[in-house]
């Protein structure tokens, strides 16, 4: 397994398996530490590239070690390479007590700074430096493509902390990098502007069911009506370890975050946490005639456990593969491609506030703790900007009068 140098897999009792990098038998036992290092990755194909990219940077650092002479432990020799690897590995490192899916995401960021920009000397870094880095980031991947720019952000998001990481451990050139990038602002992606309509999500709900994916229409219904998160509604599956038990479980990941057919009451009030923030929020499914529709079609007996489950698996949708089928729907039901699933959430905030509803009640309803994040997913239409045009008529038409 080139690919994943170091790889090693520890079966359990239950069939399943526990996935470790470990050092070189000869190297720990002249006293190569870690020795050994659990690995925590969904079984999916971005999880198994990750999983892969962290085995090459363990392994590589163990052969540098052992290149040195075994007298240390890789430090920091002044490149980006080595502060990434110190961010990556330190036990007092913020990217050791960041969420799965964040040091996933941040961690495709690392690679393409090591793979770039790696072997720069962070004392020598000018302000240029950074721009051009962010520019070229930000390009197409051929010529053919679109630009890049969020990855441009996340990568040069990445490169702060990388520096900010660099002053906590007092290293004198990180000082003098954090302060040129203190000084540098660059330009953030545009805005999504895509809304998602309650046209969309009747097209959306009869495609999912011509098409025999019911689930879709149910998850769509449920996204738009209740302003949800599509993690809120569907799920997600996270890295575990194998003392956990209960609950739905597959190799090293565990279903969470999902509804369930428990959160509604024998009235129809459903009661759910939002993920994000563990805002409680309410809804009276009595209100939303969509998701009842929904509801009726499922039988009765079926209304244990989650209440989305892939129509394939018999479980929970694995991560990403609710948001490509719910495409393939969304292309059937004839929904341009700026509209994504994501965009149920804004477009159901935008509604309410095309409908006047007030920003505090926006605010409870998308489970948000202020109503300045709710505003971020206000995509303002004709209909919010007539209805203050109209005020301002008819207050100067009073006071003509």
């Amino acid at each position: 397994m080139t690919e994943t140098p170091g790889l090693k897999r520890k079966h359990n009792k239950d069939g399943t398996y526990r996935e470790y990098w470990e050092a070189r038998a000869d190297l720990a036992k002249r006293g190569y530490r870690p020795s050994s290092v659990r690995l925590h990755y969904p079984d999916t194909p971005e999880g198994r590239r990750q999983l892969a990219a962290r085995c090459q940077i363990l392994q590589a650092e163990m052969l540098s070690w052992a290149t040195e002479g075994g007298k240390s432990k890789p430090g920091y020799d002044g490149t980006l390479k080595s502060l990434s690897r110190l961010f990556q590995m330190n036990d007092d490192s913020p990217f050791k007590t960041m969420k799965w899916n964040s040091r996933e995401n941040v961690l495709k960021s690392l690679v393409i700074i090591e793979r770039t920009v790696g072997d720069r000397q962070v004392g020598k870094l000018l302000g240029p430096d950074f721009k051009r880095w962010h520019t070229t980031w930000g390009l197409p991947k051929s010529a053919e493509k679109p630009p890049r720019p969020w990855r441009a952000k996340h990568a040069m998001d990445a490169t702060r902390q990388l520096i900010s990481y660099g002053v906590t451990l007092g290293f004198d050139d990180c000082f003098r990098a954090d302060t040129i990038l203190s000084k540098i602002r660059f330009k953030t992606p545009p805005a999504r502007t895509s809304v998602m309509t309650a046209d969309h999500v009747a097209a959306i709900r009869n495609a999912g069911h011509a098409e025999g994916y019911p689930s879709i229409s149910l998850a769509t219904a449920l996204q738009f009506a209740l302003t949800m998160r599509q993690k809120d509604v569907v799920g997600e599956w996270v890295p575990t370890n194998d003392k956990e038990e209960g609950g739905i479980a597959y190799k090293l990941t565990r279903w969470e975050n999902g509804l369930l057919w428990s959160d509604i009451d024998e009235a129809f009030i459903l009661r759910k946490a939002h993920t994000k923030t563990g805002f409680m929020v309410e809804h009276d499914l009595k209100l939303h005639p969509s998701v009842l529709e929904e509801i009726a079609l499922v039988p009765p007996e079926k209304r244990v456990g989650p209440m989305i489950i892939s129509e394939g698996t018999g479980v929970p949708y694995k991560n990403r593969k609710f948001t490509e089928r719910w495409r393939k729907v969304a292309d059937k039901a004839g929904i341009p491609k700026t509209v994504w699933n994501m965009d149920a959430r804004a477009g159901a905030i935008t509604e309410a506030y095309d409908l006047g509803a007030t920003e505090t009640d926006v605010m409870k309803s998308a489970g948000h703790k202020n109503r300045q994040t709710s505003a971020r997913y206000n995509r303002g239409t004709i209909k919010q900007t007539s209805r203050v045009a109209m005020m301002r008529l008819e207050k100067r038409t009073e006071n003509d009068d």
